[in-house]
């Protein structure tokens, strides 16, 4: 009885195992960057990383937090494998997918932070626009 009861425990836990961290098409350097932290699930196609948080709302220092330690660190450490990736922008959402922040990845702009002397927070707000209704704008 109780090996039955196992068996079923297992096969119960085995679909939520596997959609418990989806990570579609995200290249390897990027990994890393959508691992824990709270990302449920991402998705990288034509260039644009898509991440989704566990939170009921994605502030502004969660997604400048994201962008400077979980994406330009990845460009500042390892910049050819970054460039190889062909990274165009990061949109971080919240849990329900209807709001967050994108990111203009495009170019040298992780490099350009990463130098002395950059008020980091300005610097990503520059480059992002808000997202609403699951949907971002065009970058500026």
């Amino acid at each position: 009885m109780k090996h039955i009861l196992a068996l079923l425990a297992c096969a119960a836990s085995m679909p939520a195992l596997a959609d418990a961290e989806p990570r579609n098409n995200v290249p390897p350097l990027l990994q890393k960057s959508v691992k824990g932290g709270g990302i449920t699930a991402a998705r990288f196609d034509a260039g644009v990383l898509r991440a989704q948080l566990n939170k009921p709302e994605v502030t502004e220092l969660m997604y400048g937090t994201f962008v400077f330690h979980n994406i330009c660190a990845q460009q500042w450490y390892e910049p050819a494998q970054f460039a190889a990736v062909g990274l165009t922008r990061v949109e971080l959402f919240n849990a329900e997918g209807t709001q967050g922040f994108a990111f203009d990845a495009r170019g040298d702009t992780c490099a350009e932070m990463g130098r002395l002397g950059k008020n980091f927070r300005s610097f990503i707000a520059r480059y992002t626009v808000a997202c609403t209704a699951g949907n971002c704008p065009p970058q500026r």
